[in-house]
């Protein structure tokens, strides 16, 4: 890369706008993800876990660790379910289970 441009790329991210709304999800609304949550996931928590379906999400032997596994949940999930999440969509539900479950940074 000549030195022009790489000055131009170096001016253009440190001007660019920041998008995150989550750390651990940088690309996830959580407000979007509650959203889609409620809409297109609860159901089917509700009726494996019983009550409101949060269960999935507070048990003792839960298997999300970390945020990485976290969204492959919800992946695996929307694979599995053919719910049809988009990537945005995936990213902002695993932002809310973040920011109300798992407190990932």
């Amino acid at each position: 890369m000549n030195c022009a441009r790489w000055i131009a790329a170096a001016a253009f991210l440190a001007t660019a706008p920041v998008f995150a709304q989550s750390d651990a999800f940088p690309f996830g609304d959580p407000k979007l993800g509650k959203k889609v949550l409620q809409e297109k996931c609860s159901a089917c928590h509700v009726a494996r876990f019983g009550g409101d379906g949060s269960g999935i999400f507070t048990r003792a032997n839960r298997k999300v660790s970390s945020k990485q596994s976290l969204l492959a949940w919800v992946q695996r999930c929307n694979a599995n379910t053919r719910i049809g999440l988009n990537g945005e969509e995936e990213e902002s539900v695993a932002a809310y289970l973040s920011e109300a479950y798992y407190k990932f940074k």
